[in-house]
């Protein structure tokens, strides 16, 4: 049996077909990855309660008709395979100079503001000065704000995993934690611990953005800031926002 495209000859018509069949195979190798980390805050696996980016990214992804194959890994795989891996994503990823260079800047999703934070009933931790009277200081190791912290000089610090961040200011175990409030609100809230925060003064701002890997030919990043914007504009932002962070 022969088939035949537009009267063309079978022989021809089998190239066509190959060829064809080779665009679809280097297309489906194309799509689009998300590499994350699964934690509770930011991108999680839960189908309950997914991380507020995760849900602000995805309903983007909707506007832009895209169905991203998403995988989960430790972070510091996440961010090696977003590197190294055709028309992958990431998020969030603080924007610092040592990874300037190793991305595609996608678009910055939002600022949050980082600081030493204690429980009420103690004195408000405003300044070094402040932080250096402390027996002991928590931040999380590998993050930009752990990495911050070492250049505060301060002897009391401790790095730790996320997971055990608030669990050790709950337990009095440390003093206070270097660590940014709106993920410190969510996860406190999360545990039902019942002695309230306290935040001092700003000490860093971590812009978190969406970044890609820089062979990403699928990634067109004006079409990523207008779907950032559609989400604003629908009000979708503002309420997931609220619904993690207030």
């Amino acid at each position: 049996m022969h088939f035949l495209v537009n009267g063309s000859s079978p022989i021809k018509s089998i190239v066509l077909v190959g060829l064809l069949i080779g665009a679809g195979w280097v297309q489906a190798q194309e799509e689009i990855t998300f590499y994350l980390e699964d934690e509770p805050i930011y991108t999680s696996s839960s189908k309950t309660s997914p991380g507020i980016l995760m849900e602000l990214v995805m309903e983007m992804s909707k506007h832009l008709d895209i169905s991203p194959n998403v995988q989960f890994f430790p972070w510091k795989r996440a961010q090696n395979n977003a590197i190294k891996t055709p028309n992958a994503i990431i998020f969030p990823l603080t924007r610092t100079k040592s990874r300037e260079s190793q991305y595609n800047w996608v678009c910055k999703l939002f600022d949050v503001p980082v600081m030493f934070i204690n429980k009420r009933g103690r004195s408000v931790i405003n300044s070094l000065e402040d932080a250096r009277l402390l027996s002991k200081i928590a931040s999380v190791i590998g993050s930009a704000q752990g990495e911050r912290i070492k250049t505060y000089q301060l002897e009391n610090v401790t790095q730790v995993k996320g997971s055990a961040l608030y669990r050790l200011l709950n337990s009095g175990r440390v003093d206070a934690i270097y660590t940014a409030q709106p993920e410190a609100v969510y996860a406190w809230r999360q545990e039902k611990y019942q002695d309230k925060l306290q935040f001092g003064a700003t000490q860093q701002v971590l812009p978190l953005w969406i970044a890609s890997s820089k062979d990403s030919v699928n990634i067109d990043n004006k079409k990523w800031q207008a779907a950032l914007e559609h989400i604003k504009k629908s009000g979708f932002f503002d309420q997931k926002f609220k619904e993690y962070f207030e």
